[in-house]
C-alpha cells in the first residue's frame, strides 16, 4: 500500500508535468479496453477485475519514466496488468484454497491476446475494405445501419422493397467479406 506523502508527491509531481501527464492518460485511454479484458481473464470477477485494474493504474504511472516511447505502450501496459493480475490471484488462491495455476493464466491470457489481435488486423482492414466501396454503396451502408429503422427507413426513401434493400446489403457484405479474406490472405503470406 502507498503511503499518503508518496502519493501527494506523486500527484505534486503529475501536476507539474501537464504534458507528460496527458500522454500517459491517452495511452492509458487507448488500452484500456485491452488491459482490463486481462485482468478479468485472470481475476474472474468483476470486483477483482477493478481491484487489479486500479493497482496496474499505480503501477503503470509509478514506471512510466521506464516506459520506452518507441516500443507498443498497450503490450506494456497488458504486461504489467497480467502480473499484477497473477499476483492478485495467487493471493486469493492461498486465501481460498483454490484456482488457476500461473501457466494456465498465462496460456488462457496469450490466447485472448493473439485473439485481440486479430479481431484489430480485420478491422484495420475492413477499413480499407469499405474506403475501396464505391461511394454510393459507402452511403448504401451508412443509411441502412445508421437508425435502428435503417433498412425499413432506405426501402421507402429509395422506394424500394424491404427485400431487394436486403438483398444488396447482402452484396456488399460479400464483397466485403471476399475483400478481407484476401487482404488476410496476402497479410498472412
Amino acid at each position: 500500500m502507498m503511503s499518503f506523502s508518496a502519493f501527494e508527491d506523486d500527484l505534486n509531481t503529475l501536476n507539474s508535468d501537464s504534458s507528460r501527464e496527458a500522454e500517459f492518460l491517452r495511452e492509458l485511454a487507448a488500452c484500456y479496453r485491452d488491459m482490463y479484458s486481462c485482468a478479468m481473464v485472470v481475476a474472474g470477477s468483476q470486483a477483482d477485475a477493478d481491484d487489479v485494474i486500479q493497482e496496474a493504474c499505480v503501477v503503470l504511472w509509478q514506471k512510466y519514466d521506464e516506459f520506452n516511447p518507441e516500443s507498443c505502450f498497450k503490450k506494456w501496459a497488458c504486461s504489467i496488468t497480467f502480473n499484477v493480475a497473477k499476483a492478485y490471484a495467487r493471493k486469493q488462491r492461498r486465501r481460498r484454497g483454490h484456482g488457476l495455476p500461473d501457466d494456465v493464466l498465462a496460456n488462457v491470457v496469450r490466447m485472448r491476446t493473439a485473439g485481440s489481435e486479430l479481431f484489430e488486423l480485420r478491422s484495420e482492414i475492413l477499413k480499407k475494405c469499405l474506403a475501396r466501396l464505391s461511394v454510393s454503396n459507402r452511403n448504401f451502408l451508412i443509411d441502412c445501419y445508421q437508425n435502428a429503422n435503417g433498412i425499413a427507413t432506405v426501402a421507402r426513401k429509395q422506394n424500394r422493397t424491404m427485400a431487394s434493400v436486403y438483398s444488396k446489403l447482402k452484396r456488399i457484405r460479400q464483397m466485403l467479406s471476399e475483400c478481407v479474406k484476401n487482404q488476410m490472405k496476402q497479410w498472412g503470406s
